[in-house]
């Protein structure tokens, strides 16, 4: 959130923001970014966790010529800057920090100063996942069950807030909750659960790929920490 924040206004003070600018996320990556390209006018992306779904939103935008890249990331870590790599950076990635810590230091300002201020503008972001190991030879079997049982079951609501939007990726389709109506998600078909409350919350349930293991992320929008931090528990 911090790097796109600090590239999207280098840009604007410089007068150097190319034309079509847009950021691309996993869906399971803060909800903080959408906010800060919203408020600037850069269309952001939601794509599938792994970065070659990033890459292959460069890649479309180049065949059809259109659309300026000007930053992608994923929750786990991994940043690209430009559109020489269609994988994650960190030696890119570690100048570019290096280089918004000098910034914000005439300001007299640390990268932790310079994230209050994102969230006394945008709301406090608040980000946790849980793990549910599911191990053993049947681990693979009890994921898919555990899955399909809350894809049957979809909650109306969650925390005690209600659901606005239910998507659920295998399937490919969001649902409006209230009126039904569904839409396309628009990318590959994935046993991803994704849950948009009321009050603009978001929780993604997916199985991992690697481990056995179902993740939940909770991407949390709230005034403050504690308070936050008392919604997520």
């Amino acid at each position: 959130a911090l790097l796109i924040d600090y590239i999207i206004s280098a840009y604007e003070k410089t007068g150097t923001m190319p034309s079509e600018p847009y950021v691309v996320k996993s869906i399971v990556s803060t909800e903080l970014a959408s906010k800060i390209c919203k408020a600037h006018g850069v269309t952001i992306h939601n794509v599938l966790t792994g970065f070659k779904f990033i890459g292959e939103v460069i890649k479309k935008h180049e065949e059809i010529g259109s659309g300026s890249f000007i930053f992608g990331f994923e929750e786990s870590y991994g940043y690209l800057k430009g559109t020489y790599a269609r994988d994650k950076d960190a030696v890119v990635a570690a100048m570019l920090i290096t280089e918004m810590t000098a910034y914000y230091k005439t300001r007299s300002m640390t990268l932790y100063d310079a994230l209050e201020a994102l969230w006394a503008r945008y709301g406090f972001s608040f980000e946790r996942n849980e793990q549910i190991e599911m191990p053993g030879f049947d681990g693979k079997e009890r994921m898919a069950r555990f899955m399909a049982s809350i894809r049957e079951n979809s909650p109306s609501e969650m925390g005690g807030v209600k659901v606005k939007t239910f998507g659920d990726y295998l399937k490919g389709t969001f649902r409006n909750v209230k009126t039904g109506e569904e839409t396309p998600t628009g990318l590959p078909l994935s046993d991803v659960l994704y849950f948009v409350l009321e009050n603009g919350d978001v929780i993604v349930i997916r199985p991992s790929g690697t481990e056995p293991k179902v993740k939940i992320y909770y991407l949390i929008t709230s005034t403050d920490e504690a308070h936050a931090g008392a919604v997520f528990a």
